[in-house]
């Protein structure tokens, strides 16, 4: 076992996302996260010792939560609520495997090629929503369903591959991309969440690799404004400009003129062809707006009923029955709803003191980097950062708070002050037994 590569250890994380659009095939788009934290967890088992960083008690607060909410659950929205617990201690176990393993173990570049591959993942997703929108099938996963769990909508969607979601709230048939995803709102918020993470990998990768970043971002201009999603727009805007001051604070204006110079571009050739005209239509059509405030009202009205352990998860609008589900359509109203008011406040203390400990002692790697993290307090109202997003923040999260390599490639050891020996060594030589 000594002699095994310590590179090999990051096998898993590299397996799901080279291998994504054959887990989104096979109906297990919306697992495979959860699927890989089990050898991911083997792993962090057999290392000594396991450390977490400081402020992650509060994420595994919030977990506990969670699990004392499921009591609100009923009937079929076990399967929902279920499915939420699962995946946020699979975010825990993905951050502490990504947070311990060492740079020779898994490279931050590693880390940014992969984010690059998943982009790519998404960008040929929305062309194929394009030219192919209607396309959907039964997936392997979908056929072995039991007959009790396929009477939950949220379910099937889970394992139920689809190129994109047909609209036409501006008057014709809008192909709005999902692939490599489950809805066309997760497409629209990982890509928020990986733009930053593609501009880490332009700033930390070599000449190769950043001809490929310029190459995949042109072409991901046709999908995000098909995508007519305004989140993921801001997204854009919000993260790009953040990170482009937070470098332009400590000395570096490189990538201010570089944003102005890339906004013109973009800006001229938007209005030269009909790409502007689509923006133009859906800015000044808020189809989806009177609905959303209908949903967050109903959240404030209901969780009053239930302030301390919410309703477990989100429930059918019965007084709405054309609207979707209650706890739906941001993060925040979804832990709101399903957790109630002490859920809500651990989630929004920890995304926001994720945000603040990975902007410490940065290069300008690891600003963008800390980018991602600090999206979430914004996107969380409008997005569910569920199924494939909140994995990228997470890996952000835990490669940001590494620590940023030293010229051998390895990061400073961290400080007892920042980081907090969580497995002891006994129970893991217990593990290996």
């Amino acid at each position: 076992m000594a002699g095994r590569p310590t590179r090999s250890r990051s096998w898993p994380l590299t397996a799901v996302i080279v291998g994504m659009p054959l887990w989104w095939a096979l109906g297990l788009g919306g697992l495979i996260w959860q699927i890989a934290a089990i050898p991911m967890a083997a792993i962090l088992l057999r290392k000594t010792p396991v450390r977490a960083p400081k402020g992650f008690g509060t994420y595994m607060l919030f977990i506990a939560w969670v699990f004392v909410s499921m009591t609100q659950a009923d009937g079929l929205r076990f399967i929902s609520v279920g499915y939420r617990l699962v995946l946020y201690i699979a975010t825990a176990i993905v951050f502490l495997y990504v947070f311990n393993l060492s740079h020779k173990e898994l490279p931050r570049e590693r880390i940014l090629k992969l984010a690059v591959i998943y982009t790519g993942f998404a960008v040929l997703g929305g062309y194929l929503a394009v030219t192919f929108g209607d396309f959907e099938f039964t997936s392997v996963t979908e056929s072995l369903l039991p007959a009790a769990i396929r009477q939950n909508d949220y379910a099937v969607s889970l394992v139920h591959p689809t190129l994109a979601q047909n609209q036409s709230f501006l008057g014709f048939p809008l192909y709005r991309p999902t692939a490599p995803f489950t809805f066309t709102n997760e497409w629209g918020s990982a890509l928020a969440l990986l733009a930053p993470l593609m501009m880490a990998a332009f700033a930390g990768l070599d000449r190769k690799w950043r001809t490929w970043i310029v190459l995949i971002g042109f072409l991901a201009l046709v999908p995000i404004v098909v995508s007519v999603n305004r989140g993921l727009w801001i997204g854009l805007l919000v993260g790009v400009t953040y990170g482009v001051f937070v470098l332009a604070s400590k000395g570096d204006m490189r990538y201010l003129v570089g944003m102005l110079v890339a906004g013109a571009v973009i800006g001229l050739a938007l209005v030269a062809s009909p790409l502007g005209t689509l923006i133009s239509e859906r800015i000044a059509n808020g189809h989806s707006d009177d609905g959303r405030l209908t949903l967050y009202s109903q959240v404030i009205d209901q969780v009053q009923d239930s302030p301390l352990v919410g309703y477990g998860a989100p429930r059918v609008n019965e007084e709405r029955p054309g609207l979707p589900a209650v706890g739906t359509h941001g993060q925040f109203w979804t832990v709101l709803y399903s957790h109630g008011i002490p859920g809500a406040v651990i989630y929004v203390m920890f995304s926001i003191g994720l945000a603040w400990r990975t902007l410490k002692n940065q290069d300008r790697v690891g600003v963008w980097i800390h980018v991602t993290t600090a999206l979430v307090p914004m996107l969380m109202w409008y997005y569910e950062l569920i199924n494939q997003p909140i994995f990228l923040v997470f890996i952000a999260g835990a490669i940001a708070l590494r620590g940023v390599p030293d010229e051998d490639g390895q990061a400073p050891p961290a400080r007892s002050s920042t980081a907090t020996q969580l497995v002891p060594t006994g129970t893991q030589q217990l593990a290996r037994t």
